[in-house]
């Protein structure tokens, strides 16, 4: 079981998952479509080397001949029964191809065929169930390995042979010796003995068998015999580049599967909006796809048509729905680290909220790396650091960011500008590598948690809602941002009409109550007309 703590959503704690779901066939299909590369690199790695080897490699030819190998028979010389010579016909086989791939055999053939150094190794097998051995001989030239085929047969069968012609002479000798011992025995005993007719008989039976021996020594073969000679072979058995490269493209997809998954495994970086929600107990409130600008303006300005502002449409529709229960005016929009995209986040829902006709008062917060200035074209300064004007800039770098920020005054800025617009959107720095995020939360109505998909870590994530748990932050929801495909978010669908341009100021939902100031213009009315240039009204075209 996954360890469990908890955030607080919308103001009441929310468990926190750390226990992951079990994949299924669909979640192992992503993997490998998101880590195809990896795959893909594998396998064309495995394909190039392997046919780079096939085409450096020497070709090499293999010859065949086959011949029938019979069961010896001088052990039983002794014996009546001559089926013990087969009783265990395969070891039999297998002894005598242990003989013909031995050193003997092949010492034979290099002094047959006068090679200067021993032949390459002969290969012998069984065909089926037969007494039939098929040889092979491999060589870089056909001619030689042909001929080397056959001289290993023929030496087989001369060394089989001289075994054989070896066997019956000593059983010859042991003949002879028995003949002679009791030839012995015959002299020493009188004739008339009815023992010496008897040892007389033994004599010539053996007699027998020793001139039986002496012709089966003359006309013995060894027992094995040529059944098919070897043929010049044509085609080389390596290298076999179809064969080679559809071995090495299976090693190469086994190989980059594995890294693909074991890359995936290493990978904690936030992708599915399933296992975000599970992981951190949060909905995920928009997921936008990567549709970067043409320009420097918000999307929702820009390419006010495009699908990506559509997602942006839908987290303004969130929020307000969020907002029906307890008032959610201001808006907090923060990440983990810095790079995760709110700031766009922040710009685009100002941009949409104003677009549907409420008056939106946009505040880059971000007192450390301000960029709203740079977003919508306005000057830096007077910003927020001078507190005398409201605007939405950052204003002159402060020494002293995060004092500034859980200062009373600041907070009663963000009340008057609660007071004076129907939103209020503050974009604010990351929350882990600066304390500023966690002051400025306590004077919002809720935050909205940036993630960028594929380079957040779950780590980063949850380390960030720890710390905004830590100080009673209200988080909302997450925004993951630059999903890179739609289809895997639940988006595979699309728009095949283009949306109405902005503004569309009779959207503006009556629960909200209207602002005081200057509705015209988007300034609260304390702020002087000499400032409108330095800092443009929401939703007004840039």
């Amino acid at each position: 079981m996954g360890s469990t703590s908890t955030v607080v959503v919308g103001g009441n704690l929310a468990p926190v998952m750390n226990e992951e779901r079990e994949m299924t066939l669909r979640d192992y299909g992503r993997v490998v479509w998101r880590r195809k590369w990896i795959v893909s690199a594998a396998m064309l790695t495995a394909l190039i080397g392997a046919l780079a080897m096939s085409y450096l490699q020497d070709p090499i030819y293999a010859a065949e001949a086959k011949m029938l190998v019979e069961p010896r028979s001088g052990d039983a010389v002794f014996t009546q029964d001559q089926e013990l010579n087969v009783a265990n016909l395969e070891r039999a086989i297998e002894t005598e191809i242990g003989v013909l791939e031995g050193e003997r055999v092949r010492e034979r053939v290099q002094l047959d065929l006068g090679l200067d150094e021993l032949p390459p190794e002969v290969n012998a097998t069984t065909v089926g169930s037969t007494d039939i051995v098929a040889v092979t001989v491999r060589s870089g030239d056909p001619r030689v390995a042909q001929v080397l085929t056959d001289a290993y047969i023929e030496a087989y069968i001369s060394t089989r042979q001289e075994q054989a012609i070896e066997s019956l002479a000593d059983a010859g000798e042991q003949l002879q010796f028995t003949v002679d011992e009791l030839q012995g025995q015959i002299d020493s005993m009188d004739p008339s003995s009815p023992q010496r007719q008897s040892l007389i008989a033994q004599q010539a039976t053996f007699n027998e068998r020793l001139d039986q021996l002496q012709i089966d020594a003359a006309l013995t073969t060894g027992g094995a015999s040529v059944v098919q000679s070897a043929d010049l072979p044509t085609d080389p058995v390596e290298p076999q580049p179809l064969r080679t490269a559809a071995l090495a493209a299976v090693v190469g997809l086994l190989l980059g599967l594995g890294a693909a998954f074991l890359v995936d495994y290493l990978d904690d970086s936030l992708r599915r909006t399933e296992d975000i929600e599970a992981m951190t107990g949060l909905p995920v409130l928009a997921v936008v796809p990567v549709e970067p600008p043409p320009d420097n303006r918000p999307i929702a300005l820009s390419e006010p048509n495009e699908f990506a502002v559509e997602v942006y449409r839908g987290l303004r529709t969130s929020v307000q729905f969020l907002g029906l229960d307890k008032p959610l005016r201001v808006i907090q929009v923060t990440s983990s680290l810095a790079g995760e995209g709110k700031t766009t986040t922040a710009a685009n829902l100002a941009v949409v909220l104003g677009q549907a006709g409420f008056q939106v008062a946009l505040i880059d917060a971000d007192l450390r790396r301000p960029r709203m200035h740079e977003v919508f074209d306005v000057a830096l300064r007077p910003g927020l650091t001078e507190t005398r004007l409201h605007v939405v800039t950052a204003g002159t770098k402060a020494p002293n960011p995060s004092e500034m920020l859980s200062s009373a005054r600041f907070a009663a800025l963000v009340k008057d500008l609660a007071s004076r617009y129907h939103y209020v959107v503050i974009d604010s720095a990351p929350v882990l590598p600066v304390a500023d995020s966690l002051a400025l939360s306590r004077v919002v109505d809720g935050v909205l948690m940036v993630a960028q998909s594929n380079r957040t870590s779950r780590r980063t994530l949850t380390k960030g809602l720890s710390q905004l748990e830590q100080v009673g932050a209200p988080v909302i929801g997450l925004v993951l941002n630059r999903a890179a495909d739609r289809s895997s978010q639940g988006y595979g669908y699309g728009y095949g009409y283009a949306y109405e341009s902005a503004p569309q100021s009779t959207d503006a939902p009556a629960p909200l109550p209207a602002p005081s100031g200057n509705r015209e213009s988007g300034r609260p009315a304390s702020q002087p007309e000499s400032t409108a240039p330095a800092n443009r009204a929401v939703g007004e075209p840039l």
